[in-house]
């Protein structure tokens, strides 16, 4: 896959769709900053609009796009507008490529370049629609002029029409059908791009990779602009500023060595699976492991999960491991959608790609999944709180049909802290008892049966609540990285009030989570800063490592880990921690400093794996080393000669206090 071709074809789309929606904004009466200089006047059965008559529905969809403008501001509007386009058409073109629906986008001729829904509704195949659709369309359909408009009712009507479209991303807004960008189907517009573009190759349809490396790229200039204004990040901001797409070799390092890891400990005479796993680090017996009597009991999750990534990894081995033990597809797919798998990730744009790419992941496996009668469990922060429940204590009762007042204080306190859940995400920790949440869980399970529309706006907090109260057996993530600086005053508030050893920066915090949501000798594998393994800030947390959980594995990466970052400010680590006390314990560490760039970087790992490299290969390490270094920087490659010069000798500030010399600033 050309990253470079994919991001060139991801800000080109980003710009032309934002310049067709803000045209369109233009068109539709409101000026540059979103002020409304002309607007439609209703009258029985319609509305008067730039001296033409228009539905009354135009109407409603034009106020609600002015209620929208007032409350977002125009530019998030065009950016939200032009997303939800972006992502809508990616999806469909994705789908077409996996044989999944039909080539509704291709142009029907290269003389009619016109898209085949368009065409096919021109020769009368309407698909199904609102009634009032409906009517507009054939109208419209009268006016050769008037195809984008045509086709804006035509791409709604099948964005809804499609489950895995309809289930992934949501109901089309009414006002966002307004905002179909003006140039879409002319020369050079966005729909000429994707049915013309040079930079997605045939295969790249089928990998899903495809869709965290369009997202991260289609951020990319939002990214510059939230770094180039510097200061504390607002909550829109941190998505932007801290999605980074990691390297394949690195998300199978840590999927392999966590849940690959925990299912050859239960089956240690698996050697089939094993041989598979490439990336699998090989370390000393470990007396201590997280016993699974089934594999429904192996529960996974991605807590920052962005656009999906290593929740498809987790997914692949996952399947292998079904297989394995002699379940069909459908059957393998349908348990680890309900028992295995979960995603949480701040942004709603992420968990829309996320949910996404699982599903197609499925489908390529099985079509009968097309039909999204099963849907991944990826949640994202909105929604949390029920806007049309004045009184949520009011609503409770009936909700658990009938709950104690320990039940219900709890959920209501859950739910006050999730009106901080647009800037905490999955740092929330929510003191309920295992009681209240197994009332919450039989809840759900009711209404999910008897119908749930009366509490369907209680439902998103409740999934969260759930998800950020279980307990793991497999963490794998790559968390966001926020110094404290950069957090606003309610994140570094609540950061330092409830995870205070790691408040240096959100990857740290995010380390001390993994193992609060870990069962007792479950595994994380992450990937973040390297920072925490040698800086004062984080030694504190470095030593409640050291002393209270098992580093089973470290891949140091040091610079260049992620070939789209440029320069040495991001250096990284990549490692497995299991939930168990050191004792007697060894790890396993490889040092990729020196590789020049990520793809250098894995085959050093690989021959260090297999031919055990010298300066790369550092095995059966013992924790407690660390701790005779003042500090406890993890100096893996430190000889013993300089380790005994601490224990021997007297330390400096004993015999003088440094003191820093002539400086120039």
């Amino acid at each position: 896959m050309n990253t470079t071709k994919l991001k060139t074809f991801a800000t080109e789309a980003r710009n032309t769709l934002k310049r067709g929606v803000m045209n369109r904004i233009l068109a539709l009466g409101f000026d540059e900053k979103g002020k409304a200089v002309q607007e439609p006047h209703k009258f029985e059965g319609g509305a008067l609009f730039m001296g033409e008559t228009v539905s009354e529905d135009f109407y409603n969809k034009w106020q609600a796009l002015r209620s929208r403008i007032v409350i977002k501001g125009v530019r998030e509007v065009m950016e939200e507008a032009a997303y939800t386009w972006f992502n809508r058409f990616m999806a469909i073109r994705i789908m077409q490529k996996n044989d999944l629906i039909d080539p509704v986008l291709d142009y029907r001729s290269e003389t009619l370049r016109l898209p085949i829904l368009l065409t096919n509704a021109q020769a009368g195949n309407i698909p199904a629609m609102p009634e009032a659709d409906r009517e507009r369309l054939m109208q419209l359909l009268n006016d050769p002029m008037r195809t984008t408009e045509q086709f804006a009712l035509l791409i709604t009507a099948f964005c809804h029409n499609t489950p895995i479209i309809n289930r992934c991303f949501g109901k089309i807004s009414d006002y966002t059908e307004l905002l179909l960008p003006n140039n879409i189907l002319e020369e050079n517009g966005f729909l000429d791009s994707l049915n013309n573009t040079p930079f997605i190759d045939e295969d790249d349809y089928k990998s899903p990779e495809l869709i965290g490396w369009l997202y991260q790229f289609y951020i990319s200039e939002r990214k510059d602009e939230v770094f180039a204004k510097k200061g504390k990040y607002t909550p829109d901001e941190i998505p932007a500023a801290t999605q980074i797409f990691t390297p394949n070799w690195i998300v199978k390092y840590m999927v392999q060595n966590t849940v690959g890891r925990i299912y050859l400990d239960n089956n240690p005479y698996e050697d089939e699976l094993k041989a598979k796993w490439k990336y699998l680090v090989e370390n000393e017996s470990q007396d201590e492991k997280l016993e699974i009597s089934d594999l429904t009991e192996l529960k996974v999750a991605d807590l920052a999960c962005g656009s999906g990534h290593i929740l498809n990894e987790c997914f692949d081995l996952l399947l292998d491991l079904y297989v394995n033990d002699g379940y069909n597809r459908r059957q393998a797919i349908e348990s680890i959608f309900k028992n295995n798998l979960t995603g949480i990730d701040l942004d709603t744009r992420a968990k829309q790609l996320a949910t996404f790419a699982l599903l197609l992941k499925a489908c390529q496996r099985d079509e009968n999944f097309k039909d999204a009668h099963v849907m991944p469990r990826v949640y994202d922060m909105s929604g949390l709180i029920p806007p049309r429940y004045e009184n949520l204590r009011d609503t409770l009762p009936h909700f658990f049909l009938g709950g104690n007042q320990q039940i219900i204080e709890e959920t209501l306190n859950a739910f006050k802290l999730m009106e901080q859940a647009d800037s905490l995400g999955s740092i929330m920790k929510f003191d309920i008892s295992p009681n209240t949440r197994k009332a919450i869980a039989d809840s759900m399970a009711h209404w999910e049966n008897d119908g749930y529309d009366d509490f369907e706006g209680l439902f998103a907090g409740m999934k969260i609540i759930l998800a950020l109260t279980d307990d793991y057996s497999a963490l794998v993530m790559n968390p966001p990285y926020m110094g404290g600086s950069a957090m606003g005053n309610p994140l570094s508030k609540y950061v330092k009030d409830n995870y205070e050893k790691g408040k240096a920066d959100l990857f740290s915090t995010f380390m001390i989570l993994s193992i609060d949501r870990l069962q007792e000798c479950g595994k994380y594998g992450m990937i973040n800063m390297h920072s925490w393994m040698f800086l004062s800030s984080f030694e504190r947390l470095r030593q409640t490592i050291l002393e209270e959980q098992t580093i089973d594995s470290l891949l140091h990466l040091g610079a260049r880990t992620f070939d789209e970052l440029s320069g040495e400010v991001v250096q990284n680590a990549a490692y497995v921690v299991t939930k168990t006390k050191p004792i007697n314990k060894v790890s396993t560490y490889f040092r990729l400093v020196d590789g020049k760039d990520c793809s250098d970087k894995e085959q050093i790992f690989l021959n260090a794996i297999y031919n055990h490299t010298n300066k790369v290969y550092f095995p059966n390490i013992p924790q407690d080393r660390f701790e005779i270094i003042p500090g406890s920087p993890i100096g893996y490659w430190v000889s013993h000669a300089i380790r005994e010069t601490f224990p021997r000798n007297r330390a400096l500030s004993a015999v003088c206090k440094p003191t820093q010399g002539l400086a120039t600033a």
